[in-house]
């Protein structure tokens, strides 16, 4: 990282044996190749690119996959319990976000969410974009952002799979177009249903630099406030306009291959400097990793490898001394 040290990695993927049984069997249409991995491989990749500590989560489209209400919830379990322990084993070394059954399943959702915060201590919580065809916006979703708020909870929003793309193409998987029109979509809907404000102690951080957000943010904040109407009350549609803005920056944007110059120069001049944080999307940018980083290091993000990680992570003591426990 030419001599950059990125503290902590909140984009930092596990693949549990388990995950890997259940994707086996599903076909995920979105052309994915879930890559190896172990706690071995994932310290040796920490300890190579001189990270603090990684915050553990799951990718898509996770257990929502595995069929029964009942199975998506042992397996919410099985995972943040496994979550859990490696953090144990490794406390300087591993964070972890915790996994949730599909929000359409209230009871569950909400008592998983008291577990993993009052028995588990976990770092927070990873979201998917959309469940069962809705977005997180959806109004019956609200109890679940009321239990995360009132846990003042870190909420990583990771992309999942497009329920309303109109077709896919081997050619095309969803993740290379698909999953950052996904997380846009959200964190909009967010800002413009207005539980952004409603719900204001969840810290919400989007993956992969926020999507296109920083490419259409003026647009959405002036066309929401004008020819759309927008849901705000303001009768100024400048005012509007800004109120929208400041909202839409108020979530953090992680770096997860986001670390090409176009996207650099876009996000870290439109985003306020102390909501950059870094992620690297391990184990599945694999090699094609390492181009963003190369390109990272050259770029004014040094708050984004410590200070801005420790404001959301305040248990965390990062030292210089990487020691494995």
């Amino acid at each position: 990282m030419a001599g950059l040290s990125p503290e902590v990695d909140v984009h930092h993927h596990i693949v549990p044996d388990s995950y890997k049984q259940v994707l086996s069997g599903v076909d995920l249409s979105a052309k994915i190749k879930f890559p190896s991995w172990s706690p071995k491989a994932s310290l040796a990749f920490v300890n190579d690119h001189h990270i603090d500590t990684a915050i553990l989560s799951l990718s898509a489209p996770g257990a929502v996959i595995a069929g029964s209400r009942d199975d998506v919830r042992a397996l919410v379990r099985k995972w943040n319990d496994y979550a859990s322990e490696l953090c144990s084993a490794h406390p300087n070394r591993f964070g972890f976000f915790a996994a949730l059954p599909g929000l359409e399943d209230l009871e569950g959702a909400i008592s998983e969410i008291h577990y993993i915060f009052r028995q588990l201590k976990a770092d927070g919580v990873t979201l998917s974009t959309s469940y069962a065809g809705q977005y997180l916006l959806a109004k019956e979703f609200e109890p679940v952002w009321a239990a995360l708020d009132e846990a003042r909870a870190v909420v990583h929003v990771h992309p999942n799979h497009s329920f309303a793309a109109a077709f896919t193409t081997p050619f095309l998987p969803q993740p290379l177009v698909d999953y950052p029109h996904e997380t846009t979509w959200t964190a909009s809907d967010l800002v413009l249903s207005g539980q952004k404000r409603q719900f204001p102690n969840c810290k919400v951080i989007l993956s992969h630099a926020g999507g296109m957000l920083p490419y259409l943010a003026d647009q959405i904040s002036v066309l929401a406030t004008t020819i759309c109407g927008g849901t705000l009350d303001d009768e100024d549609s400048s005012r509007g306009s800004e109120k929208v803005m400041a909202d839409l920056k108020s979530s953090y944007f992680d770096l997860a291959l986001g670390g090409s110059s176009t996207v650099l120069d876009l996000l870290i001049n439109w985003a306020p400097r102390d909501h950059v944080l870094y992620g690297s999307d391990f184990p599945f940018a694999g090699g094609a990793g390492e181009p963003f980083e190369a390109t990272l290091a050259s770029y004014p993000t040094e708050m984004c490898y410590q200070a801005n990680a420790l404001d959301l992570f305040p248990r965390l003591h990062l030292h210089d001394q990487r020691l494995e426990q």
